[in-house]
């Protein structure tokens, strides 16, 4: 990765973004005060068709399961800095929803992970008096998910379905349930606030992108637990707040519904989710950095990093030098600039993002570059974004 000073030019790496979210901190799960809502109803239900929040709560929150993750380590040492075999436990709580009556339940990868050790036992409260144990199908840190597995036995499991997070507008209704401070079955109501964020994942590497922002109260020990719109639709996975004093300062962040529906599936297929990539980080051209780097186009993504055996590196793209103007200014110079992908134009990182996220490992797409200002195409290969070690 490039030095700090080098952040501010770059862009994105192609699966994940690089640029850090400052203000973006990952709770294991959270708490918020009830909003006592106030809405003229009939029969249930508003006059456009939404449920009223007491419908919305009475109907899908017996869907909401609270989460322990237990963690063992061996952390001891004796007199002389020896490690000696003594597991400590930790416990992390959090939320999560059935999404299968054969015993599905999805929450977020870092409430089961904690960064590259797994939790030795996963318990879930399906109520006061029932508790049983879930086995962890798999996790995919870049983007937050994990997937758990119970034996319904003879229990009548609530499912919750994923809606469309693609069809969310500013503004929209949303609700928040789950076990913040451990306390069971809370719900908060709020608006969507924002879409299409970008916030960080439990992968250092990758950045979680089309993310749900809301002011509906989201606290330690929500995380995993869904985010519903007004027609009890699970729009997101409620993850992370933006804060700078470590509790809820009005914006929560969730993982869209879309994302969970294709990561959720490949999960209980194989175990784990694959994602396409490319595997660079870039810099957008406008007229103003084409001109200080005399480029022969202003509308583009420069090269500046390639990863070291990424489909990019196999491609042969090439990255930029780092060039320093009399001020002390850094900024990228010779790097290969991407002008179209698969016929498409290139303007933004998000161009490249969204072309790959269409796309699987194994497709071959064209490249149209400028090199040394001359204009030419280039074949690359998709390859499968690393896992998570």
């Amino acid at each position: 990765m490039w030095r700090t000073a080098l952040t501010s030019f770059i862009a994105a790496v192609v699966g994940g973004l690089l640029v850090f979210f400052a203000m973006s901190t990952t709770l294991p799960a959270g708490t918020g005060k009830t909003i006592n809502l106030a809405t003229k109803s009939i029969g249930g239900q508003k006059s456009s068709g939404e449920l009223t929040a007491e419908n919305i709560y009475s109907q899908y929150a017996q869907g909401v399961v609270h989460i322990k993750s237990t963690f063992t380590q061996n952390r001891s040492s004796d007199f002389f800095g020896f490690v000696i075999p003594s597991p400590q436990e930790q416990e992390v709580g959090g939320s999560g929803f059935v999404i299968d009556k054969s015993g599905l339940i999805v929450t977020n990868a870092h409430v089961v992970q904690d960064s590259r050790i797994k939790a030795s036992k996963v318990m879930v409260l399906l109520g006061e008096q029932d508790e049983v144990e879930a086995k962890l199908l798999g996790t995919d840190p870049s983007t937050d998910i994990a997937l758990l597995k119970i034996d319904p036995g003879n229990r009548n499991l609530k499912v919750l379905e994923l809606g469309d997070s693609s069809k969310l507008k500013v503004g929209d209704t949303v609700y928040a349930i789950g076990s913040p401070f451990e306390l069971d079955g809370t719900m908060t109501q709020g608006i969507v606030s924002a879409i299409n964020r970008t916030i960080d994942s439990p992968d250092p590497r990758f950045r979680i992108r089309g993310a749900v922002q809301t002011d509906a109260a989201v606290n330690q020990g929500n995380s995993g637990g869904p985010l519903l719109n007004a027609y009890g639709e699970v729009v997101g996975i409620n993850s992370q707040i933006a804060t700078q004093s470590g509790g809820f300062s009005g914006i929560a962040f969730a993982i869209p519904s879309n994302t969970v529906k294709q990561i959720a599936e490949q999960i209980k297929k194989s175990g784990k989710a694959s994602h396409p990539w490319l595997g660079i980080s870039g810099k957008e051209l406008d007229k103003d950095f084409a001109n200080l780097v005399k480029a022969p186009v202003d509308k583009g993504i420069m090269v500046v990093q390639v990863v070291p055996g990424s489909p990019a590196d196999k491609a042969g793209l090439k990255g930029a030098q780092i060039s320093t103007d009399e001020s002390g200014y850094r900024y990228p110079v010779g790097g290969d600039i991407i002008v179209k992908i698969g016929g498409d134009n290139v303007t933004s990182m998000d161009d490249i993002l969204n072309f790959v996220e269409k796309h699987k490992t194994g497709d071959k797409v064209p490249l149209e570059i400028y090199r040394d200002g001359k204009k030419q195409t280039i074949s690359l290969e998709l390859g499968e974004r690393p896992q998570s070690q």
